[in-house]
């Protein structure tokens, strides 16, 4: 992975220094942000995160464009660069942009400064129309209709893939004629965890974007877990919140049937917990529990928070559902309590003790005075061992130890080499007997072996031979039904690649074949071209299929027909049809097909002669 240091040089200049090619180059911003899309960097490290953005709007539209992999670094912290440098070993003009430019990123290498976060974990996907409508017309319905039904085919394609990757969404739909024109998806994972882009398609547009934090976090490379305040609302979906004893939003989950032990993981995976809190006076078990395995502060309000409190306590964050909201309210709530007390703490620690630690320590009732004494008796007691002298008296006691140890083991490995000899004669006798013994045991292991083999085998074939019995039952039933009128249609349970092999292998699709899809949504462009060179006759669906297939398959005059247009008996291996009514809904969609086929050429003619007369 390669990393960039970037330093300013003046006048909208920067001096760029990419570590693992040891390059150095003086660019624009244009330039410089051109570099960072093409080559992906890992890291851009900056001595301040402000020398290459003049506004927080200008840092978040370079995040929003950046690759989602890029972490954007900010160095300096506390201590200036300099400093920083000297203290791992890097030597350093500070007026060579050039040089400052290697000690960002040699040190954002090592781990040093702090990330640069303006995002949450939470990602918004908008699908809508790409285009106006227009005043209207004769054809505007018509029109309108195709365009809703687009965004509403892309919006479903959307919540499958999200569905398959497991990922939790909330979605908001605004219906329009014929579909939908607006949907949105709040996705409960970053941008980069998310296979979509934004993009334009015809009649569709659609917008992924992540979720904007209130403010700039910067986030070290190298962290501790900090102390953490955790809000429960717990049932049959449980919600955790967690913020920081700055007051800092840290996270929120929710997840139906969470289990006990899943939440601890969540939570010990975020922060070290100080206070537990719920939006209930009389606490619920779980919460309980929770503060006990943690060892931490039970925070309950005077009476159950009411839901308009909750609101407004939680306006401005951003949530999947209810139960997540009343967890960040129980949290913040139980922050600003303690929020006074650990301001006044702040201001009271003495420089050299943890000021995190010392605030937890006050929120589970020690006092301030006995946090530093016992911080004090601990450096006290870190006094460096004096070096025991040895003196040559001492080192010609120690040697005669050694030899009386080393005299002592010599007999020792004697002793058991005599042993090991004995066992070897013994072993030797005791095979002579044995061999006998262990050659039957062998033999009647083998063939006990052989008979469980042959046991499996023949109930294979058992298991073979009903399969086929029942195959046999199946095809006269067919037959009996064929001569009645009914005629066999092929079955595939999903409307997939996979599906489709497994049809063939088993039964083998053939040319002419009618195939009928139990569930037609899962498929798209490539499956239906796979399904075309089959040269079916005909597909039978019981719901919606793409626009897209759909399209594919009747260019190749192979017609989509609704399972509630015919007579149709299923079992749950293969279906039947009654050829009549089949044959006749058949020849009305190959003619509606061909239809459309001739007013499209018309249409296209029109067109051209149009064309041509002006």
């Amino acid at each position: 992975m390669v990393t960039f240091g970037v330093d300013i040089v003046g006048n909208n200049r920067y001096a760029l220094f990419v570590l693992e090619h040891e390059d150095e180059k003086i660019v624009s911003k244009i330039k410089l942000f051109r570099l960072i899309r093409r080559y992906k960097p890992e890291i851009v490290a900056v001595d301040n995160v402000f020398e290459l953005f003049d506004s927080k709007e200008e840092l978040v539209t370079f995040l929003r464009q950046a690759p989602s992999t890029t972490k954007l670094v900010q160095v300096a912290g506390k201590y200036p660069l300099p400093v920083l440098a000297k203290r791992f070993g890097l030597t350093i003009n500070p007026r060579n942009p050039v040089d400052e430019a290697k000690a960002c990123a040699y040190l954002a290498k090592l781990g040093v400064g702090e990330e640069v976060s303006v995002f949450m974990d939470r990602t918004i996907i908008t699908v809508s129309r790409n285009r106006s409508l227009g005043r209207g017309g004769w054809r505007q319905k018509k029109y309108k209709r195709k365009v809703h039904n687009s965004v509403r085919q892309v919006f479903n394609e959307i919540k499958s893939k999200l569905d398959e990757l497991g990922l939790e969404y909330v979605e908001s739909v605004k219906s329009g004629y014929g579909g939908i024109s607006k949907g949105v998806l709040v996705v409960n994972a970053p941008k980069s965890s998310i296979p979509i882009n934004s993009f334009r398609f015809g009649d569709v547009q659609v917008k992924v974007e992540a979720v904007e934090k209130e403010k700039i976090e910067f986030i070290p490379l190298r962290k501790s877990k900090p102390f953490v305040i955790v809000g429960i609302d717990p049932g049959t979906t449980t919600a955790v919140a967690m913020v920081d004893l700055n007051g800092n939003f840290l996270d929120v989950k929710s997840k139906k049937g969470w289990s006990y032990g899943e939440i601890i993981d969540y939570i010990t995976s975020v922060g070290k917990p100080v206070v537990v809190a719920t939006d209930k006076s009389n606490p619920p078990e779980l919460v309980l529990k929770l503060k006990a395995s943690f060892n931490a502060v039970l925070w309950t309000p005077r009476e159950d928070m009411s839901v308009e409190k909750k609101r407004q306590i939680t306006s401005g964050y951003c949530y999947l559902n209810d139960h997540e909201r009343d967890a960040i309210a129980v949290a913040i709530s139980a922050y600003n309590t303690f929020k006074n007390k650990i301001k006044n703490i702040e201001k009271r620690v003495p420089a050299g003790l943890d000021v995190d630690f010392v605030k937890a320590e006050v929120i589970r009732g020690n006092s301030l005075k006995n946090i530093i004494d016992k911080e004090k008796e601990k450096k006290e007691e870190k006094v460096e061992k004096k070096e025991k002298v040895v003196t040559p008296t001492m080192n010609l006691k120690i040697i005669e130890e050694l030899r009386e140890e080393n005299e002592l083991l010599r007999r020792k490995v004697k002793e058991l080499s005599e042993k090991i000899e004995k066992l070897r004669s013994k072993i030797v006798e005791m095979s002579k007997e044995s061999y006998e013994r262990i050659r039957r045991d062998n033999l009647v292991r083998s063939l006990q072996s052989e008979i469980v083999e042959l046991r499996k085998a023949l109930k294979e074939r058992d298991k073979r031979i009903e399969e086929l019995e029942k195959e046999i039952e199946r095809i006269r039933k067919m037959k009996l039904l064929e001569f009645k009128g009914w005629m066999e249609v092929k079955v595939l349970r999903k409307f997939t690649k996979e599906e489709i092999d497994k049809l063939e292998r088993e039964l083998g699709i053939n040319k002419g074949d009618v195939v009928l899809i139990r569930d037609a949504s899962c498929g798209g462009k490539s499956n239906a071209e796979y399904l075309c060179e089959k040269r079916i006759k005909a597909v039978i669906v019981k719901n919606e299929m793409s626009h897209l297939a759909k399209s594919i398959l009747e260019e190749r005059e192979i017609p989509v027909i609704s399972a509630d247009e015919i007579d149709i008996i299923e079992s749950e291996t293969f279906a039947l049809v009654n050829a009549e009514s089949f044959e006749r809904v058949y020849r009305t969609k190959v003619e509606e097909i061909r239809k459309k086929k001739l007013d499209k050429i018309e249409e296209l003619f029109v067109e051209y002669r149009m064309r041509r007369k002006f």
